[in-house]
């Protein structure tokens, strides 16, 4: 079976603020890099779970949970597009419901990745990490006109108390990526999906380099060099590379 949920975690550097600034700008008011949200709709984007409801409020909380070297992590969690559009044919009302069903994709990896960064207790369980996290899903159609939902995710470098950090190893990588296809392959039931479209070819997804990349920097004008355009009223503090 092909790998049926595409993640990757990378982070921005402790103290970078215009980059993570503009990283946050960009998914709360872009699509992706051509089509642009309007900004009375950009505001309701984000789901907070902790961190923040808009790109200052979760700029300025990862800013007080920043590490020594790390401001903030990103993950990006993609089902596969091609599957996930067939639903419309194979089941309506799931299709319906896709947007709310990558929303529990990422509380369930959120939870594992809680649980995993946890701290180990007397009685052989673990007390999770408390960690703060906001997201934004996308839902663009890709160059072949399939629509393409994924979620960005946003965590802190630190808990919510900052006594603990949030750490990504290269091993905690698969990891995420095993849970998000566990969790995206019972939620979407794709092999009901693949059992009634036997004939549908899907598009391998890339699989990341080990450990990340770095990333594009990202404006509210889509990609551009690091001199982009500041906006008045925030603080131009120096920028995503990945560990």
């Amino acid at each position: 079976m092909s790998m049926t949920c595409y993640t990757d975690w990378k982070y921005i550097p402790a103290g970078h603020f215009r980059k993570a600034r503009d990283l946050l700008r960009y998914l709360q008011y872009r699509e992706d890099a051509f089509n642009h949200i309007p900004r009375a709709g950009g505001a309701e984007r984000w789901v907070d779970c902790g961190l923040g409801s808009s790109w200052r409020e979760v700029l300025d909380h990862a800013g007080e949970l920043q590490s020594r070297k790390v401001l903030l992590r990103s993950l990006i969690i993609r089902p596969p597009q091609e599957l996930v559009a067939q639903l419309e044919e194979v089941d309506a009302d799931r299709w319906a419901e896709r947007r709310e069903l990558l929303e529990e994709v990422v509380h369930r990896v959120m939870d594992a990745e809680m649980e995993r960064a946890g701290t180990p207790t007397g009685d052989d369980s673990t007390q999770p990490l408390d960690l703060p996290y906001s997201y934004v899903i996308h839902a663009h159609d890709d160059e072949r006109g399939i629509e393409s939902p994924h979620a960005h995710v946003i965590t802190p470098a630190m808990d919510r108390n900052r006594e603990r950090p949030f750490n990504v190893y290269p091993g905690d990588h698969l990891r995420t990526r095993q849970v998000a296809e566990e969790e995206t392959e019972a939620l979407f039931e794709l092999d009901r999906v693949r059992r009634l479209t036997p004939d549908l070819e899907l598009e391998s997804a890339p699989v990341p380099e080990l450990p990340d990349r770095e990333i594009e920097f990202l404006s509210f004008f889509g990609l551009q060099g690091s001199d982009g355009p500041m906006e008045e009223g925030h603080d131009p503090r120096p920028a995503v590379e990945s560990q």
